[in-house]
Parts: C-alpha cells; structure tokens; sequence
C-alpha cells in the first residue's frame, strides 16, 4: 500500500470510528432520556426581598429534580433566590420571605410546594409537594448503586425543561467533565460558557446513574480584582444526598413533636 493510501485508509478508519462513538453516545443518551426526563421539572418561586424600608417582589423559576421519597426535590437556591451570591456583610441587610413556591410539570400541571431546607454553604434547597403529584413522573433513586462518581473527560448528560413557549418539552445535552477539584470539597466542572444551563440542572452518566447537580460555589472573602468569587459547579451526588437526607430528618422530628404534643 503507497504511502498516500494509507494516510487515506486511516483518515476514512478514524472517521468511521468517531461516527461509530457519536453513534454510541446518541443511543445510550436517549436511553437515559427516556428514563429520567420526567424526573426534571420547573421551581417556580415568589420572594419578598426587603432592604431597609423598601420591598419588592421577585418571581422567578429554575429547573429542579424530582427523588425519593416521592414529592421531594432538589434544586440549587442561588437560581431561585440570588441573595445567597451576596456579600455576608451586605446580606446581614436584606430580608428575604418566600411567598410560594410551585412545582410545574410537562402539562402545565401546577403543584404547591413547600420548602424543606435552604443550605446557604452548598446552594442547595429542597422542597416538597404539599398535593398529590401527576402519576406520569419518574423519581430518581439515591440508593448507592444508582449514584455514581466521575472522571476526567467522561460524558454527562444535562437534564433540563424549557419553559412554556417550548411546552415544557425536556431537552437533554451532552458535556464532558473539565476538571475534578478536591479541596476544600469534591466537586466536578464542565463547560462554563453554559453556566447559566448548567445552574440547577442534574448530570447522570451514559449509565443511567445520577452525577450530581449544578450549583454555586462562592468564595467568601475573596477580593481579588482580577479573578471572580464564584463559579457554577456540579455537587456531587452524595453531597446532595446528605443534605436531602438533612431536610427529611428535620421534617420527621417536627413531626414527632407535634405527635407527642
């Protein structure tokens, strides 16, 4: 074989073979898709934000992740309450009272919720349904053989659902893994010109398993002028697990003392 027939015979292999991976991506993705989309839903919130003597109402909305037990999900608190990305000092100022809090569903379902737990240090709020949910849902598993840690580079899907104008129709992305930090805590980074998508949104493997959520992390007392306090970041799954299992804790030991009243 002459020389330029081999580089072509390689050429058209490694073509082939990047066609045959994109393939392979593709079909494990959809998989997953059909699996856990119906776990991904839209937080919408209303909040009283007052400073000094001025108030003002702010409603916004964010993607969340329905899980076990049923009527429980898990978003990140900055994408529904931004005060949390202030200064500590500058917060000591601002009083923030939440109104209401729904979950929505594909069909323009509407459910009320409450608020379980707000963790200011990990951005992370969990809340519950306070009516039955639509029984065309899944509910995404935190037992240990459905979460699952990452490595550089691998391949995540990020869940999302777009809002009304799209029919609340999921939309599912592929991102790699860019870095792996471990101090002070473990957490994952991908793409951060998607920051905005990626705040909120879960990340699971080709597998199925669950990664992690997007998140901010903030640096407080950072002053450097050239470099920002923040980043968005995927939590790790076990990390959110810890603060679910939190907020139900919470919950059950209210519950008993209003039982032993």
């Amino acid at each position: 074989m002459r020389r330029k027939e081999f580089f072509l015979f390689c050429f058209l292999l490694c073509f082939i073979m990047k066609i045959s991976f994109s393939d392979e991506i593709a079909e494990k993705g959809r998989q997953v898709y059909d699996l856990w989309a119906k776990s991904v839903i839209t937080v919408r919130a209303s909040i009283n934000i007052s400073i000094s003597e001025n108030e003002e109402e702010s409603v916004s909305q964010c993607t969340g992740m329905l899980v076990q037990p049923r009527g429980v999900a898990v978003l990140a608190l900055s994408a529904l309450d931004p005060s949390v990305l202030l200064d500590p000092e500058v917060r000591k100022g601002v009083m923030i009272r939440i109104n209401y809090v729904k979950m929505i569903f594909k069909d323009d379902k509407e459910v009320n919720a409450e608020v379980l737990l707000q963790d200011k240090d990990r951005d992370i709020m969990v809340i519950r349904a306070k009516e039955n949910l639509p029984e065309d849902i899944a509910i995404v598993s935190l037992e240990d053989d459905n979460v699952t840690g990452v490595k550089v580079l691998d391949p995540l899907l990020m869940f999302m659902q777009m809002g009304k104008i799209a029919k609340r129709t999921h939309s599912v992305s592929v991102l790699r893994v860019e870095s792996i930090v471990d101090q002070p805590f473990l957490f994952y980074t991908v793409d951060q010109g998607r920051a905005l998508d990626v705040l909120s949104s879960p990340f699971f493997t080709l597998e199925g398993k669950f990664v992690g959520l997007g998140v901010v992390r903030i640096m407080e007392g950072w002053k450097e002028e050239v470099e920002g306090n923040s980043m968005v970041i995927i939590m790790p799954a076990k990390q959110i697990i810890s603060v679910i299992k939190e907020a139900l804790s919470i919950v059950g030991n209210e519950k008993g003392k209003t039982d032993n009243k």
